[in-house]
């Protein structure tokens, strides 16, 4: 096999890109996973916004929010 610095560089990259991936998406299990436990069914939707975002940030403050929310509407009102 030919080593190549483009590739290795293009290699880590990916294996990085796949990492912040994988941890976002644990995120947005850990946030529905909270919301079912504290306040039963989540609507298709909400599962689908909260599985559609990558931002860790922002996964971060949901995740703070289904801790503390009282409702889902509560809940739906910071997304």
């Amino acid at each position: 096999m030919i080593e190549s610095p483009v590739l290795k560089e293009l290699e880590a990259e990916w294996k990085a890109e796949g990492k912040a991936e994988g941890k976002a998406e644990g995120k947005a299990e850990a946030i529905l996973r909270i919301l079912r436990a504290r306040l039963g069914a989540v609507p298709e939707e909400v599962e689908a916004a909260v599985l559609g975002l990558r931002d860790e940030a922002r996964l971060d403050a949901l995740l703070e929010s289904a801790a503390r929310c009282e409702t889902l509407e509560a809940f739906r009102a910071s997304l």
